[in-house]
């Protein structure tokens, strides 16, 4: 894609609401506010993902070959990364290594809302893996 030229501005009402709720990937609300498959952007990817009050954690998370960031913008929680918890509350920042398997995990009494950030044109360029699924269709993707 071109370097764009224009600013870009967009709310979260023009975005489409995503999500997945399964005992292998948990519960998790996403809008893509950002990124070269939706806007005429590149270089960034970003959204803002929401785990509803009570959801159940997964038995494995999720582990994608691009580096990831969080920002937690409401609730509490738990970011686990490769087996270790990490406790989060508004304005908590997290940086999530390549490959590392994680999710994140809603402890509070209201949903855990964070910004979701990947240094990639388009989310369709990050390739997820769910090592907790075993039966997984050939070319799935997070999206499915």
């Amino acid at each position: 894609m071109d370097q764009p030229t224009q600013p870009v501005v967009r709310h979260l009402d023009d975005c489409r609401t995503e999500s997945w709720s399964s005992p292998e990937r948990g519960s998790v609300t996403w809008w893509e506010l950002f990124g070269g498959d939706l806007t005429p952007t590149n270089e960034m990817t970003l959204g803002i993902a929401e785990i509803p009050v009570g959801a159940v954690p997964p038995p494995r998370g999720h582990r994608h070959d691009a580096a990831e960031i969080y920002l937690i913008i409401g609730g509490e929680g738990s970011v686990m990364i490769d087996g270790r918890s990490h406790p989060v509350q508004t304005g908590s920042a997290v940086w999530i290594p390549a490959d590392a398997e994680h999710y994140a995990h809603n402890t509070g009494r209201t949903p855990l809302r964070l910004v979701y950030a990947f240094a990639r044109d388009k989310f369709s360029d990050v390739h997820y893996e769910f090592p907790g699924e075993t039966n997984l269709p050939a070319g799935e993707s997070v999206r499915d």
